[in-house]
């Protein structure tokens, strides 16, 4: 699903051959962050759950157990570097978060709150040019991820999304 939204997300900033509407740059957007954001779930319900067909009906219920605000708040721990102390008790010295994951990370915070205020300040104003290069960004980020190979610490980073809010408190 998220190629899709990537794909929607370059139409319609694109749609408008000469002035383009602030709708279609705000959805832009928001479809840009949805993206990523559904990309994360599929990933971390994959790891959790396998990556069968059979296993698709499990992964979509999991999928609704995660919540934007917990996914933001593990984004920016991991987008930082180091993770807060009742995350971090107990993992291996010297734990250091991969790159590619903490660019993601940074990415994701940072494009939620180009969503909000897409979906919600009517009194920012848009540009296609700006819109187009944060899509290009997300695709860059995404590709760093994908090509990120399967390791204890990816596999961690996308059980912290859902369990961020328990694990953080402790």
């Amino acid at each position: 699903m998220y190629r899709d939204l990537l794909q929607q997300a370059v139409r319609l900033a694109t749609h408008d051959p000469t002035r383009p509407r602030q709708a279609n740059l705000r959805r832009a957007v928001s479809s840009a962050y949805y993206a990523l954001f559904h990309l994360l779930v599929d990933e971390a319900t994959r790891v959790q759950i396998g990556a069968q067909h059979s296993q698709a009906a499990f992964r979509h219920v999991l999928g609704r157990a995660f919540a934007h605000g917990v996914m933001k708040e593990a984004c920016k721990s991991f987008g930082g570097g180091s993770l807060k102390k009742g995350v971090a008790k107990g993992l291996p010295a010297g734990f250091v978060v991969p790159i590619a994951i903490r660019d993601l990370a940074t990415t994701f915070v940072n494009l939620q709150d180009r969503r909000h205020a897409a979906d919600y300040d009517l009194t920012e104003r848009f540009k296609r040019s700006d819109v187009l290069v944060l899509i290009g960004h997300v695709e860059g980020r995404i590709q760093a991820f994908n090509n990120l190979a399967s390791s204890t610490e990816k596999r961690f980073f996308l059980a912290c999304l859902w369990a961020w809010k328990d694990l953080a408190n402790r």
